[in-house]
């Protein structure tokens, strides 16, 4: 097991240029570089799901209700299972649930991908592969959270989390372009045999993951429901974790949903699924923006205060989007969306791991990815308010709420503003 530990921090002396080398210097550590580059695989395998399946249901029925329906059915599995999958990441090696969970993925897209280009494609199949798809991301997601922490060790996890976010907001900046032009150009078919493929690949990579610093807990002889409700407990305890899941809910409702909508509005601009993924893509460049400025900035102090700040503009950016009058004001929102979006969801993650215990840190992560989970509900109520009030006045009216309920959080939650 490479240490990461011994890799000097990121000083406020330093030039622009030892800071940079120094805080992606962490791709040195084997095991992170094998994980980012999974990771990677992985988030261009998911856009090109998100995208495809996207478009299909706009296909098949043309209908934000549908879209926002299925979408809803894979964040209900998420939501159900994913404190289930906190449990297994406490008792079992985190590499091997990542092996069966990425199987699972890449089974699923070739499966889909075959009955579309067969012409058996029908939507209650759909609504099969978002309960099963659900199932798989309920364990991949807090899992591959709680593996960078296992990979670098304490001292340098908060370096690592905004590089590790890269994969994210990397692959959004090419992965849905990309989609949009092999739907657009080839078929929606071979957007998930891609998927597939991917899949396949971010699972060749995770296999050589070696040895890391997982701390398995000794409640593995406990019933998984005691093992899960301790880590409940424990949330609801810790004030600093209670308040960061509930400024996490918020967003997770009312703001990310507009994403899967995004073809409505490639729709009000006149454009085709070429614009669709290109809209896609410009919270990725914002998102590369603010990761690229947190990683050579090193150490990032008030991790709270900023937290509050920049999840409390993403609504913001949101609302304003949906005024845009044309593509490239569009497109200059979606980026100022995606760098506000960076800075929240690194603080984010970074906070969970440093103020998880360490037995208990795949629940907590758990927990983490079953607030995600609430998105696709949050999809849910937007898909029928776009069916009824059309894209733009919906959304906006989501933001505005959720602008307001965020300012509310960081005026009288003082245990995250000072974390």
């Amino acid at each position: 097991m490479q240490p990461a530990q011994s890799q000097k921090p990121v000083e406020a002396g330093q030039s622009f240029w030892e800071r940079l080398g120094q805080s992606y210097g962490i791709l040195k550590v084997r095991n992170f570089r094998y994980l980012f580059l999974s990771n990677v695989s992985l988030n261009f395998a998911m856009w090109f799901q998100s995208i495809g399946l996207g478009w299909l249901v706009y296909q098949l029925t043309g209908s934000a209700a549908h879209m926002g329906a299925i979408t809803a059915t894979q964040g209900l599995t998420l939501l159900v299972t994913s404190p289930f999958a906190g449990v297994l990441s406490d008792r079992m090696h985190r590499r091997t649930l990542l092996m069966i969970t990425t199987a699972v993925n890449a089974a699923q897209a070739l499966s889909l991908a075959t009955l579309v280009a067969t012409g058996y494609g029908q939507l209650w199949e759909l609504y099969v592969f978002a309960v099963i798809g659900g199932m798989a991301n309920s364990v991949t997601q807090p899992v591959r959270q709680a593996f960078v922490y296992d990979a670098v060790g304490r001292e340098a996890v908060a370096r690592a989390v905004p590089v590790n976010n890269l994969a994210q907001s990397g692959t959004r900046v090419l992965g849905p372009a990309l989609a949009g032009i092999v739907v657009g150009f080839m078929s929606t078919s071979s957007a998930f045999y891609i998927q597939g493929v991917l899949a396949l690949l971010a699972m060749g990579l995770t296999s050589l993951i070696g040895a890391t610093h997982q701390v398995k807990t000794t409640a593995v002889r406990e019933s998984p429901f005691k093992t899960l409700t301790q880590g409940m407990s424990y949330v609801a305890g810790e004030r600093s974790l209670r308040g960061q899941v509930i400024v996490q809910i918020i967003p997770a409702l009312l703001v990310y949903p507009y994403v899967q909508f995004l073809a409505f509005f490639a729709a009000q601009l006149h454009g085709g699924p070429q614009t669709y993924g290109f809209l896609a893509t410009g919270a990725g460049y914002g998102g590369v923006m603010g990761l690229f400025i947190l990683t050579t900035i090193g150490e990032v102090k008030h991790k709270g205060r900023v937290l509050l700040l920049s999840v409390t503009m993403y609504p913001v950016s949101v609302a304003l989007f949906t005024l845009a009058p044309n593509f490239p004001v569009a497109m200059l929102f979606l980026i100022i969306n995606g760098f506000c979006n960076a800075f929240y969801t690194a603080m984010q993650n970074t906070l969970f791991l440093l103020s998880a215990r360490e037995d208990m840190r795949g629940r907590v992560m758990g927990l983490y990815s079953m607030i995600q989970g609430l998105g696709p509900i949050g999809q849910l109520a937007m898909g029928f308010a776009i069916s009824r009030w059309g894209p733009s006045e919906a959304v906006r009216g989501f933001e505005i709420l959720a602008i307001v309920l965020l300012l509310t959080s960081a005026l009288t939650l003082k245990s995250v503003r000072d974390a």
